[in-house]
């Protein structure tokens, strides 16, 4: 009985790392490819028959008392359009992942199909390990804190002062603007994001959070999927202001948007290992500068003074802590 549990349980680990690497080859393919093939015309991204196409999102209806929603707005956004369903319940299973829901999203956002596997079949790994369930979902799985959900978004207060993370907070979301110098409420046609910009403020939510919140937890999940949420959103944005506002505080899709990213294949794994945000703030300096320069318990509080360098975003399975620390210039 030991002897078949052992290799039970080395089974596993095993075939997923072979299926990692599968995803990764053939990701490669798709992000050299990139380079060779044309890519899509403005106004055609979104395919014809998919919600968006031609900027059309159709109507837009904000979530009512009973139906889910999420910690992300990228599908927050779909299931308030009718591309996922509007009530944000009963996604189906498939292939390892939740495979609707990967398709809907690779669809509208002009994200790779291996992007769009690795990232709903790791979250599945993640939120339903040890678990008995019916092969359905609801948005509001994805709210289990420390799997997919986490602390120190540039969206979302901690749990701690919000328990529904299927909520925005305007004010947070203001202060990542602040930190851009942007006005949230008169913002410019110019107005644009730079990588950096996230980068400041996720080292700064996470200072922050470390010191004031006493149920803080950033574990490799939430370094990882922070990183990884602030790069797509600025590429498929292009980082323009105007538009990821519309995004981020009313969970819709702005008028006749459609994804900056025009490459024929969509956005990769290995362009998203190619993007520099800034990482968690697990060394101690970033937190004396919150304390002295007046930060207070208010989630909302904002006090930047500090500058780090970029680090890399790495994905798939979760990777040592020194790979995502900042370091302050």
């Amino acid at each position: 009985m030991g002897i078949v549990s052992f290799f039970s349980g080395l089974a596993d680990p095993l075939l997923s790392l072979g299926y990692l690497l599968y995803l990764l080859g053939w990701d490669a393919g798709l992000h050299l490819s990139n380079y060779i093939l044309p890519k899509k015309q403005p106004g055609a991204v979104i395919a014809k028959g998919v919600g968006g196409h031609g900027g059309k999102w159709g109507e837009f209806r904000p979530p009512g008392p009973d139906d889910a929603r999420s910690p992300c707005p990228a599908i927050n956004a779909l299931a308030n359009h009718g591309v996922l369903p509007r009530n944000g319940k009963g996604i189906t299973w498939q292939a390892n992942c939740w495979k609707e829901l990967g398709e809907a999203v690779g669809a509208t956002y002009n994200l790779s199909p291996t992007l769009c596997i690795q990232v709903p079949w790791l979250t599945a790994k993640f939120l339903f390990a040890g678990r008995d369930w019916e092969g359905k979902m609801t948005l509001d799985d994805l709210n289990a804190h420390g799997a997919i959900e986490h602390d120190a978004s540039y969206t979302r207060a901690d749990i701690k002062w919000q328990p529904n993370q299927g909520v925005p907070d305007v004010d947070i979301i203001r202060g990542l603007y602040e930190t851009a110098g942007f006005d949230m409420d008169k913002l410019r046609p110019t107005d644009t994001f730079k990588l950096e910009h996230f980068s400041k403020y996720l080292a700064y939510r996470r200072a922050h959070s470390k010191v004031f919140n006493n149920q803080y937890i950033m574990n490799r999940n939430g370094k990882t999927f922070g990183c990884a949420n602030s790069a797509i959103a600025f590429d498929v944005f292009g980082g323009n202001a105007a538009d990821l506002k519309t995004w981020f505080i009313e969970e819709r899709m702005p008028d006749g948007w459609e994804p900056r990213n025009l490459t024929r294949n969509g956005f990769t794994i290995a362009r998203l290992n190619t993007l520099y945000v800034s990482p968690s703030t697990s060394r101690p300096h970033p937190v004396a500068p919150v304390r002295s320069t007046g930060g207070t318990s208010d989630p909302h509080y904002l006090s930047l003074n500090q500058s780090y360098v970029l680090m890399p975003i790495l994905t798939g399975f979760s990777k040592s802590s020194e790979a995502f620390r900042a370091r302050e210039i």
